[in-house]
């Protein structure tokens, strides 16, 4: 049984230690020849060296399937993380797995198929470890704030998650601020202990639906003091190292580069996960991390992304008016396209992207509606193509609760645009084979703050 992380128990998230598995997290993998995934990679950590083993089947007294797979070190001495493809799996069923080591039998319900599924997606950004009661800040400057706390929302997800509304999870950049550990103790060197302890607070949900991730720019190196003064560790944990070393999303399938940028299918949504830091004139870790310190970037060729960008949407595009394709595209990414990364929005508008959602802002706006639903209002425009949407108010230690804790009122009904600063999450939902609706869930009630339909 999955235990559930309240409010009291949410610092409670200890390193389990030696080889026990823990920080278990899931991610799509693979693809049939209509782009459907065909299985689930399970990644994990453990302290010491371990085998990388995974038993599965469709009983959890029946784990008849044995998976293998390998693992990454990144930083000496700080653990490894482990990753093994369940692959060949069935649609849309209910499958049980345990990780080599571990006591607890897990399950997860592999991916749908068909233009007919429905599913719900929690999609955010930029949400940091626990709040300041459990981590206060010591230092407040360039940004940091001394009341700040992401457990509302983790709360608020939590909620979602066992009432059967999250399916999968996009969580767009900017993951745990694990760069600002070291404002919340000067001496010490926390930025491992902050990343592992965000991903064991998630691991209720991440180890039971798949927890896809965007690069943010707060992915790009740490910033404590032994890492501005140890080149071995600050080059270590340089350029994007932890963030590629944590995570294992689906570009192998989909023709990416790592996890900087990559695309996959979800019954009828097609996803594209953008790289807003790196690799295009203009980004913001074009050349070095955001401390100005350690180089970064270059994961690809010179002009690789945006070429690669333009035919996945160009693929996804014309296998829908081909009537083969999925109905809707869906875009997302840290930052809203800047840089030659503005290229992104007429690339957007070419191909017809539905939707586009972004973090980076700790807040949430909502531009027109598309107005293509039945409970479209006055105010859309009809002549939009793709709706853009900041998600990035989840809540971190650059955000200050006093502000977005607070309750705001709802928008005007058939606004044409609406923005809120309230610590919040969203849902994505397929309703039927016409519909999509996105909600915004208050952290703080629980209540719908805003909502559209395409």
């Amino acid at each position: 049984m999955a235990r559930f992380l309240t409010a009291a128990s949410l610092a409670a998230t200890v390193l389990a230690g030696g080889d026990t598995p823990e920080q278990v997290r899931l991610a799509l993998q693979g693809a049939d020849a209509k782009g459907n995934p065909t299985g689930m990679n399970v990644g994990w950590y453990t302290k010491d060296k371990a085998d990388h083993v995974v038993k599965f089947g469709t009983s959890p007294t029946a784990l008849t399937q044995t998976a293998t797979g390998t693992a990454r070190q990144y930083f000496k001495d700080h653990g490894y993380h482990h990753f093994v493809d369940l692959e060949n799996l069935t649609p849309n069923t209910k499958y049980y797995y345990q990780i080599n080591g571990d006591k607890e039998v897990r399950s997860f319900k592999s991916a749908p198929v068909g233009n007919d599924a429905t599913f719900s997606m929690s999609i955010f950004g930029d949400m940091g470890w626990l709040g300041s009661k459990q981590r206060p800040m010591i230092i407040k400057a360039d940004g940091l704030e001394k009341n700040w706390t992401a457990v509302p929302t983790r709360v608020q997800q939590e909620k979602l998650f066992r009432n059967g509304d999250i399916d999968m999870v996009w969580h767009l950049g900017d993951i745990a601020y694990a760069d600002d550990a070291f404002a919340h103790d000067v001496v010490g060197g926390l930025y491992e202990d902050c990343y592992n302890g965000y991903v064991n607070w998630m691991q209720n949900i991440s180890s039971a639906v798949p927890y896809m991730v965007s690069v943010g720019n707060h992915e790009s190196e740490c910033h404590s003091t032994e890492c501005v003064t140890d080149p071995f560790i600050g080059l270590s944990l340089s350029n994007f190292s932890a963030y590629n070393g944590r995570w294992n999303m689906p570009s192998k399938t989909s023709g990416g580069v790592a996890n900087m940028w990559y695309s996959w299918n979800y019954g009828p949504i097609h996803f594209v996960s953008l790289n807003t830091e790196t690799d295009f004139p203009g980004a913001g870790e074009e050349h070095r991390g955001d401390s100005g310190i350690f180089p970064a970037g270059k994961f690809g060729r010179d002009g690789e992304y945006l070429a690669w960008l333009e035919a996945d949407l160009k693929a996804a595009d014309d296998a829908r008016k081909a009537g083969t394709g999925r109905k809707w595209i869906v875009a997302g990414g840290h930052r809203w396209p800047h840089g030659d990364n503005i290229k992104a929005k007429a690339l957007f508008d070419k191909y017809n992207v539905d939707l586009y959602v972004a973090g980076h802002a700790h807040t949430y706006a909502r531009s027109y509606k598309s107005c293509k639903a039945p409970a479209c209002t006055a105010g859309g425009d009809p002549n939009a193509t793709t709706t853009y949407l900041y998600c990035g108010g989840a809540g971190n230690d650059e955000t200050d609760y006093t502000v977005a804790g607070q309750i705001h009122p709802n928008p005007t009904p058939g606004s044409a645009t609406f923005a809120t600063p309230e610590l919040s999450s969203g849902i994505l939902q397929v309703v039927n084979s016409t519909s999509l609706v996105w909600r915004l869930y208050s952290s703080m009630d629980g209540r719908v703050i805003d909502e559209m339909w395409i």
